[in-house]
């Protein structure tokens, strides 16, 4: 994700919930200030049992922790460099 991509992808995610499709939205923590309307909209959906999103991130002080903890499944990985 990255700027200008908001719109394009609540689009994607009310198609995808609906179609029941797979969608991976990636980077979030390049559009912290966005993740707020994100959790609304993914509140107000009504998805098809087949539908699921993926969110990546790196770690970021202001990711939205309400994101995380509503999650079905939640991966941290920690590089060993």
């Amino acid at each position: 994700m990255g700027q200008g991509q908001s719109e394009k992808a609540v689009k994607l995610i009310k198609e995808c919930a609906s179609s029941g499709h797979w969608l991976c939205l990636k980077n979030l923590h390049l559009v912290t200030a966005w993740l707020p309307f994100l959790e609304k909209e993914l509140n107000g959906l009504e998805p098809h049992k087949d539908f699921r999103l993926w969110l990546t991130a790196e770690p970021h002080i202001k990711f939205t922790p309400i994101i995380l903890q509503t999650s079905l499944k939640v991966t941290y990985e920690v590089s060993c460099t």
